[in-house]
């Protein structure tokens, strides 16, 4: 497990968020689908506004045990 920042997370998704709006204008008809993404993201910097100063990062894995 790793703690970050919460500014660099924020950095990050804004960012991650920039570049895939940036993708989807340039090719429109390839990457419609990232709304769903632009959406989650949205939420995600919502949700640590103001409140949370650091975040834990774990990885996610198929088995729990690893």
């Amino acid at each position: 497990m790793m703690t970050l920042n919460a500014t660099t997370l924020r950095t990050a998704l804004v960012d991650y968020r920039a570049e895939l709006l940036r993708i989807m204008n340039k090719y429109p008809s390839r990457f419609d689908d990232f709304n769903i993404a632009i959406d989650e993201i949205d939420r995600v910097l919502l949700s640590i506004e103001g409140i949370i100063t650091t975040v834990n990062v774990t990885t996610a894995t198929c088995n729990p045990n690893r």
